[in-house]
């Protein structure tokens, strides 16, 4: 995804991705503030970008983005973050989030974490009496779902999250 923004333009770019046993994910951005347009007062731009991945073994994720601030992109606000999850040995996840900041007057800032699942957070939900597997799909759904914009069409939304929960509970990945 290649994106160009102008002074007052704003950016939310969220994302996830699934990567089965045998699968490779990737993930390409370049976002460039350029700063003010003609007669336009600098008023800077705004970009939200959030990623989040899911990997089984033997699959792989690639997420790459970058966000160039121009000189004259003054006032711009930047955020990048990337989140993964490796859900088993074997699985591989490859990041590079890259802020490139030639102005002096932003609010930038860029993420990035790799891990498994949190076993104190999978303890908690198993001592309430929900089975391991069905613990995992709940952790892992809360993970993902977080990109999933709230103001999305019902019908929308659902489609995107039944997509996550058939992905999470296919037994042949």
């Amino acid at each position: 995804t290649k994106v160009d923004l102008w002074d007052g333009g704003e950016l939310v770019l969220n994302g996830a991705y699934l990567a089965a046993s045998g699968r490779h994910c990737d993930m390409t951005s370049d976002i460039v503030a350029h700063g003010p347009g003609r007669n336009a007062p600098p008023e800077g731009a705004k970009v939200d970008q959030n990623i989040r991945g899911v990997v089984r073994a033997k699959g792989q994720g690639v997420f790459q983005g970058k966000v160039l601030v121009a000189k004259p992109a003054q006032k711009t606000d930047a955020r990048q973050n990337h989140q993964a999850l490796l859900l088993e040995d074997g699985a591989e996840v490859f990041a590079k989030p890259e802020l490139q900041i030639f102005a002096d007057d932003v609010q930038c800032a860029h993420g990035n974490a790799i891990g498994d699942l949190d076993e104190d957070a999978l303890f908690y939900i198993r001592s309430r009496g929900v089975p391991d597997l069905e613990a995992r799909a709940m952790l892992i759904s809360a993970f993902l779902t977080q990109v999933v914009p709230a103001d999305l069409p019902e019908k929308v939304r659902e489609e995107i999250t039944g997509r996550m929960e058939s992905w999470l509970t296919e037994k042949s990945q």
